[in-house]
């Protein structure tokens, strides 16, 4: 592994020679497109605007490729280009965790592909496969990580999609007949499947973010009845002031919770792991049932009921 690794440092270095500012903004904008800050905007977007089937569908199977990804890094734990035996001179910018497999390569390949198959366009196939592409060269363009990373973050995010295309039709089906008791058992039985691997906080996380999400969603379709594409009594400039008054409600719920959780929680060591996952949980909750039950509330958007009545 150890030539692999020297040769793929070599690459790094040789990309790194037509570096310069402009280049290097610009490849740390492409980066962010697979970074978390974009996916915890779009996602919710996507959710509270457009469909709110798809968009839990979508932020489910994120969390989960984010799962895997991390749960990789802690067990493979391998180097980044940047480490002090390597050479610390070619990262451009600080990351965390071990390199391999790289989440942005990994990621941005299970989100985007999915969002290109909802289009059904070949335009939006190759849209999405230069983006992938592009963020992929971006890690090592940056110099935090090796290319073999990168080819595995594709790779794997590769396996993720095939069993989505696969599986997800019959889950679905499973999930509907079963009904508001199976939706909540299943978010439950994946919650725990996920915190049973646990070397580090973040790994519990994406546990409870499935439950918030999952169990929240079932209530949603059980006890509030929101859908974000559902018709209410707005129409023209009152609708998109409707849909933006969404946006903004979500997002500063969002984002309260957090920093309400990171002050109010304790931080003491024995519990810093469980708290990450009741953040989680409820970070997963608003998305899909408490900023719901508020829009519905506030007649910011219509419910099931209204739509096939």
């Amino acid at each position: 592994m150890e030539p692999v690794l020297q040769r793929g440092l070599e690459f790094i270095r040789a990309v790194q020679t037509v570096s310069n500012p402009a280049l290097t903004l610009t490849i740390r904008l492409i980066t962010a497109m697979g970074g978390s800050a974009i996916f915890l905007t779009v996602l919710p977007v996507l959710y509270w605007c457009v469909n709110e089937k798809k968009g839990l569908r979508l932020c489910l199977m994120l969390i989960i490729s984010v799962w895997i990804n991390m749960s990789l890094k802690f067990f493979l734990d391998q180097p980044r280009p940047f480490f002090e035996s390597y050479d610390p001179s070619v990262g451009l910018i600080g990351e965390r965790m071990g390199g391999l497999p790289s989440g942005h390569a990994q990621n941005a390949l299970v989100v985007f592909f999915i969002l290109a198959s909802w289009v059904k366009k070949n335009w939006a196939y190759v849209c999405t496969a230069v983006l992938c592409f592009l963020i992929g060269f971006s890690r090592i363009y940056l110099g935090v990580h090796f290319p073999t990373d990168v080819l595995a973050g594709w790779i794997i995010g590769g396996v993720i999609l095939c069993g989505y295309f696969l599986l997800n039709a019959r889950i679905e089906t499973f999930l509907e007949k079963g009904g508001f008791r199976a939706g909540v058992i299943s978010s439950a039985a994946l919650s725990f499947i996920m915190i049973l691997y646990l070397p580090g906080r973040e790994l519990l996380m994406p546990g409870g973010a499935v439950l918030g999400l999952g169990a929240g969603y079932c209530i949603n379709k059980k006890y509030i009845g929101f859908s974000s594409n559902a018709p209410f009594d707005k129409t023209g400039l009152k609708n998109y002031l409707a849909l933006f008054a969404r946006l903004l409600l979500g997002t500063a719920g969002f984002v309260l919770i957090f920093f309400a959780g990171i002050k109010i929680l304790p931080h003491d060591s024995a519990n810093y792991k469980l708290y990450g996952f009741i953040l989680a949980g409820l970070g997963g909750f608003w998305v899909s049932a408490a900023s719901p039950y508020v829009f519905v509330k506030l007649k910011l958007a219509g419910t099931e009921q209204e739509q096939n009545a």
